[in-house]
């Protein structure tokens, strides 16, 4: 290739602002390894057939990424299953789609397709991939003798968030479902406005405790138990509750930020009004609709 040539395609590959960050695989049961760095936690799951990813961070983690697939296996890649929209998580598709079949929830694709604001993107302007296979309450991959299942159970995070059962592994990745890193509070967020439901989580987790499963891939954090998620799933319901109450006693929001900011670590103070986002202040971009839901 000229110089001409290698000029033009690295201006056409869209520059972001920041840097890939490291990575660094585990693996964490048979053929199962994740992949943490900057963005969610993705599952590498390898038959011989090929390669299952479940999410693939931020666009500019897409070398990185298949570096490290490299170094665990020689299958190629197959399929990428996104666990639901945001960047962190599926800000890789569109240069996974040349490579691999995206699959998402249809929620997902409606998301991506037609994004509302606020909305939080780490690097605005990166491509959008939209997943060409997409389905409604379950999806069963077959591959190299090995079964992969992605099931829907209901709104959380987004309304599109899937979680996906690799049985032979007794493993599942929930994506931002279940958040596992060590924090004071509740640091989950709810995606009002891409269809997200405090009231409506605790259920959909309860539905996910029913697969058949030891190992437990969060969105973000280190590899967690079932029983780590039977305790998440008890806490997300004590906090819509208290929240819930406080709202229909006629709670101000000045109020309620206080108790969030105090109480479980939400961010409000410095942070500033929609659609305007700084890092940090994601819970506090949408307490609006977190307030006339549980109202």
């Amino acid at each position: 290739m000229t110089a001409g040539l290698l000029l033009a395609a690295w201006a056409a590959r869209p520059q972001t602002a920041k840097p890939a960050g490291p990575m660094t695989t585990t693996r964490v049961a048979e053929d199962l390894y994740t992949i943490t760095g900057e963005g969610g936690n993705v599952a590498v799951y390898d038959t011989p057939e090929g390669v299952v990813l479940v999410d693939d961070m931020f666009y500019r983690n897409h070398d990185g990424i298949l570096a490290e697939v490299a170094r665990v296996t020689g299958h190629p890649l197959r399929y990428v299953i996104n666990t639901h929209q945001h960047d962190d998580h599926a800000g890789g598709d569109a240069l996974m789609l040349p490579i691999a079949e995206v699959i998402a929830h249809e929620n997902v694709y409606a998301n991506l397709k037609n994004l509302h604001r606020p909305y939080y993107e780490d690097t605005p302007g990166t491509p959008i991939g939209l997943p060409r296979v997409t389905f409604s309450d379950r999806l069963d991959l077959h591959l190299g003798g090995r079964d992969i299942a992605a099931h829907y159970y209901g709104r959380g995070h987004t309304s599109g968030d899937a979680v996906i059962h690799f049985p032979a592994a007794r493993a599942i990745h929930t994506g931002d479902l279940f958040l596992s890193f060590a924090a004071r509070g509740m640091p989950i967020y709810i995606d009002s406005v891409q269809g997200g439901s405090l009231l409506e989580w605790q259920a959909t987790l309860e539905r996910a405790l029913q697969l058949d499963f030891d190992i437990v891939i969060p969105g973000h954090g280190p590899v967690a138990t079932r029983a780590d998620l039977v305790r998440f799933t008890a806490a997300v319901g004590a906090f819509r509750d208290r929240l819930q109450t406080l709202v229909r006693q006629g709670t101000s929001k000045a109020e309620l930020l206080r108790i969030l900011e105090a109480e479980y670590g939400w961010r409000s103070t410095g942070c500033p009004p929609p659609p305007r986002m700084t890092g940090g202040c994601l819970q506090y971009q949408q307490i609006d609709g977190l307030i006339a839901e549980l109202r």
